[in-house]
């Protein structure tokens, strides 16, 4: 098991247009999370502005005595050839050079939350996770559950959404999942649909532990919209709609652009609104 650490890595990636959508993630997790944890945000910087910035560190003020933030780069370089798509930009890909740049944190392990995602759970019980001698805990991505077969990778694994992510950094470094994920993008780029996510997951299979869906319930798991693999997996994913701890908004379709008929999006919205970011306040 995870020996207890005392501060709580929360690492996520943004660019200038996702840091008003940053602010909800930071400030549901606070209101979700024991006022007496210490909390270290760390924000991978895609060219974020001072402002931006600024309000960022407002909002983590706002909400904990206990938490900091901290704004880091990664190598550019690295995936700027990379396939990107209206949703998903080139900052998706930074989460891969992760586990190396923590490499002599301290940190035994550290949380990945996507910018897109909506707390309502303390997220502490998902850090301190039994990871079962794996590299990374994830949940399973409904919609791509059999897609290794398409990665060129054959094995009865699932297939799991990378928006959220327990990462063991000590075994990451030592198998390499950076180097093994960055080289599967650059000989595989016929095969990749879901950008990083693919890559990961071709590196990762049978790697991963299974965690429970409701700690990121995707937007097809709240809608119900892909049959589950198993009896089981039905029985969880109904437990996560029934009780969900971090709602994901995957997709095209967001609160503050096209998403329509989902249950969560009117609190998101009123949280959006409330936020620093006065700019979006009106945003739909």
């Amino acid at each position: 098991m995870f020996s207890n650490q005392k501060e709580l890595p929360i690492v996520t990636a943004s660019d200038e247009n996702y840091a008003p959508f940053l602010s909800v993630m930071i400030r549901t997790l606070l209101e979700h999370t024991n006022k007496m944890t210490p909390i270290h945000f760390y924000i991978i910087d895609d060219d974020l502005s001072m402002e931006s910035k600024r309000k960022l560190e407002q909002t983590v003020q706002l909400y904990s005595t206990k938490a900091v933030i901290e704004f880091m780069t990664v190598n550019k370089e690295t995936y700027k050839d990379f396939l990107v798509s209206d949703h998903i930009t080139t900052t998706a890909y930074y989460r891969i050079s992760l586990p190396k740049t923590f490499k002599n944190s301290g940190y035994e392990r550290i949380l990945y939350i996507d910018a897109d995602t909506f707390i309502l759970d303390d997220v502490t019980k998902l850090y301190q996770t039994d990871l079962n001698n794996k590299t990374i805990g994830a949940i399973i991505d409904p919609g791509q559950t059999k897609a290794l077969a398409r990665l060129g990778i054959d094995s009865k694994d699932y297939y799991f959404n990378s928006g959220v992510m327990v990462i063991d950094i000590k075994r990451w470094n030592q198998r390499k999942i950076t180097e093994k994920t960055i080289d599967y993008l650059k000989n595989n780029s016929d095969k990749i649909i879901f950008h990083d996510q693919d890559a990961l997951n071709a590196v990762l299979y049978e790697d991963w532990t299974q965690i429970h869906p409701r700690w990121n319930m995707q937007s097809s798991l709240i809608t119900d919209k892909h049959p589950a693999p198993t009896l089981y997996h039905k029985k969880l994913y109904a437990e996560g709609r029934a009780n969900p701890a971090i709602v994901h908004f995957t997709g095209h379709d967001k609160p503050w652009n096209t998403l329509t008929g989902h249950p969560f999006q009117d609190a998101y919205m009123k949280v959006l609104q409330e936020s620093v970011f006065e700019k979006v306040v009106n945003v739909r």
